[in-house]
């Protein structure tokens, strides 16, 4: 295998690591008797955020205070904290407990300002061995300016040895430039800002990428007061995290206040810093959901480890926390003095970027779409408000052509697949001078991110290269233990060939159904099965199909984009089930009253008239209405030349014959004909009948104008003695 391809990840290597990039960090704490009691307070208060705080736990942090040595037996420095660990919350409490040792000094201990001193300690800590590569800050509080005109070891006079002593600072921040040391000063009351601006240009400036936010700057502000927030966001800029604005409440003896904060949804890793002031206010955690979260250990994903509670300040460090709101529960209790209590979320989200081409082995001259897109340890992140402020870049390089930008974006124009998938696509040419090896460098940048750079390296296509595939997998939702189906086209001008199919940044519990493929020559399609393991955790699953041809060389690949969503419950499933029911009556139920209503109308036979004749087109010698509302049908019988009313015995009459007519049933159970106004039908033994529909007519009575056919023996309108009106 080439080196290029080298560094292209194969199946058996795992996804690059997540976790929060570590720090050591050196606190030089200005302990000159220009301070008051209430400075000193302030000043450990706010060594204890950055201690607490902390996001990793293979960071380490050191507290140095210094004032001066101006006689025998004084020393500028006190290594109050020495290097410590703040993996566990006990090494945590332990270096709030020895953040208690800053002081403000006497005339006998040195307490002039020696800068030099002080920053030469903070080096010879930072120059320590270091395994882990961590990121080197120092954080400088101090209340006024470089003063060490009663420090023999700087010379012989008050002007030479600040003059010295400033010369040595100068020497310092070179050292620390080259050694990558983040220098943030933060002055209070008479400091001197300009003196403390040449400290921050003078250590490393682009801890973050070149955020513009994460660039070593002075803070100076009015009192004491301000120390502890300016601190903690300078700390957060500083390791390239995020930080949310504080909340501040008054909290009584005897009281209870709720702080919330949001923890935003890119977080990875966050810490709740809680500034009580009184010990013995307690603090309880809620999650967005109101849960109560523990102090130590698990729930519901996310590890939990509290520090500092029986202290002023006090830490709850999270990691993998739930988005959202949380509520931060201060009780006081009685005696407590009234004060103010606030609460500050510093977040990080550890994430990596992952980049896809469309073409892996390009020829001169083709154009090859780059996707770029960001992943938790969850995850992918697909929400735009979450991605918003991140920087999306890429860029080409290779043999025979000067490095170029790729412009990426997600608008859903394009290359682009789709607008605000969180999916950043951009398209380019390969040179026609290009030659050999390609190496395309996505990386994401942004407030609270520390820069991710993920390279992807190839080689362009050559002369041997006779083969072609494009991966088919498109986004879909699945549920634990299923499978998502998908294809491989290859189109080979050469030999039949045997290529590897691979699982690239892809949780270990998603597998393929293959592993090798058989590409015979010409165009083949090869289906696949993505399987989505039972215990796989729910969300968005990300990662990368590839395909490999027999030297290791990817040919084709595409990303990964599953939705992991937990199988209803039955009882839930039942009540969906139950619910949409319920909708579904509501809606049809009017609908079939209606047409319920409709067909009973229809078939209702009150508006019908019976007549009775001795002959047709002689008045009737009876009459019988129709009862109202006792069904679609009624019996009648003749008795006496008279229709009479029965109770289901005799003829049978109802509505439903063809073209609106009228059913007549005899009393053997015989049909007759259909009965139509104006067409009497005869009946057995002589008689006729004849009907009157009302309905049809537009009124419920019969007419007894001269043209009726059923004139009755007298013009008048009133009841014959034949008629039965029931």
């Amino acid at each position: 295998m080439t080196a290029a391809t080298a560094l292209i990840p194969t199946a058996a290597q795992a996804a690059p690591d997540s976790d929060v990039k570590p720090v050591r960090v050196v606190i030089l704490v200005d302990e000159s008797g220009s301070l008051s009691g209430q400075d000193v307070a302030r000043e450990r208060a706010a060594a204890q955020l950055i201690a607490l705080s902390e996001l990793s736990p293979q960071s380490q942090v050191a507290v140095v205070g210094f004032g001066s040595s101006n006689a025998r037996g004084q020393s500028a420095v006190d290594i109050v904290c020495p290097l410590t660990g703040v993996e566990t919350a006990q090494d945590r409490e332990s270096l709030s407990r020895c953040v208690d040792r800053l002081r403000r000094r006497e005339a006998g201990d040195g307490n002039d300002t020696d800068h030099a001193a002080a920053l030469e300690q903070a080096l010879d800590i930072m120059n320590a061995p270091d395994d882990q590569q961590r990121t080197k800050i120092v954080f400088l509080l101090t209340d006024g300016v470089l003063d060490v005109a009663n420090s023999p070891q700087y010379g012989a006079d008050a002007q030479s040895r600040n003059r010295n002593a400033q010369a040595q600072i100068g020497s310092g921040l070179k050292d620390a430039e080259q050694a990558r040391v983040q220098i943030w000063p933060l002055g209070f009351g008479s400091a001197d800002k300009t003196s403390l601006d040449a400290f921050a240009a003078g250590g490393w400036r682009e801890p973050c990428g070149g955020q513009k936010s994460a660039t070593p700057r002075a803070r100076v502000v009015a009192t004491s007061a301000d120390v502890e927030r300016s601190l903690l966001e300078a700390f957060a800029y500083a390791r390239c995290a995020g930080i949310q604005p504080s909340v501040t409440d008054s909290l009584e003896g005897g009281a209870t206040v709720d702080l919330n904060v949001t923890i935003p949804i890119i977080a990875t890793d966050g810490s709740i810093v809680v500034v009580k002031r009184d010990k013995r206010i307690q603090a309880t955690y809620f999650d967005p959901s109101g849960a109560q979260v523990p102090k130590q250990g698990e729930q519901n994903d996310s590890t939990f480890q509290v520090a500092g509670e029986a202290g002023p300040v006090e830490s709850l460090r999270i990691r993998n926390p739930v988005p959202g709101e949380w509520r931060i529960q201060l009780k006081s209790p009685p005696g407590v003095d009234r004060q103010d209590v606030s609460a500050t979320v510093v977040w990080q989200g550890a994430l990596r970027a992952s980049i896809s081409l469309s073409n892996p082995r390009p020829r001169p001259g083709e154009q090859v779409n780059v996707r770029l897109r960001l992943q938790t340890r969850t995850g992918v992140i697909s929400d735009p408000a979450a991605l918003e402020g991140l920087s999306f870049t890429a860029r080409m390089s290779g043999d025979g052509f000067q490095e170029i930008p790729i412009d990426l974006r997600d608008t859903g124009d394009g290359p682009d697949r789709a607008e605000g998938d969180g999916e950043y696509s951009g398209q380019i040419a390969i040179p026609p001078t290009a030659t050999g090896g390609l190496s395309f460098l996505g990386r994401v940048t942004g407030p609270g991110v520390a820069g991710d750079e993920r390279p992807y390296e190839t080689r362009i296509a050559g002369p041997a290269d006779r083969l072609r595939a494009q991966v088919q997998l498109e986004a879909a939702t699945s549920g634990p233990g299923e499978e998502i189906s998908g294809t491989v086209r290859v189109t080979n001008d050469g030999e039949p060939a045997q290529l590897g199919l691979r699982l690239v940044d892809v949780p270990g519990t998603v597998s393929l159904s293959a592993q090798q493929l058989q590409a015979p020559a010409g165009a083949s399609e090869h289906p696949f099965k993505l399987r989505v393991g039972a215990d796989t955790a729910e969300g968005r699953v990300g990662g990368t199909v590839q395909v490999v041809d027999p030297a290791g060389q990817v040919v084709a690949e595409q990303f990964v984009d599953v939705e992991v969503a937990l199988p209803t419950p039955l009882w839930q499933r039942g009540l969906q089930a139950l619910l949409i029911l319920l909708l579904i009556i509501a809606v049809a139920l009017p609908f079939l009253l209606l047409k319920r209503r409709a067909r009973r109308r229809a078939a209702d036979p009150s508006e019908l008239t019976l007549h009775l004749f001795e002959q047709p087109g002689e008045p009737y010698i009876s009459r019988l209405q129709a009862p109202l509302g006792e069904g679609p049908e009624f019996t009648f019988e003749i008795s006496g030349g008279r229709l009479v009313r029965t109770s289901g015995t005799g003829y049978a009459v109802r509505r439903g014959g063809q073209g609106g007519g009228v059913l007549i049933r005899d009393p053997s159970g015989r049909q007759l004909d259909p009965l139509f106004p104006g067409q009497p039908i005869a009946l057995p033994g002589g008689m006729f009948l004849g009907v009157d529909d009302g309905r049809a007519r537009g009124s419920a009575q019969p007419v007894y104008g001269p043209a009726d056919p059923y004139q009755s023996r007298t013009t008048s309108h009133r009841p014959m003695p034949g008629d039965d009106l029931l």
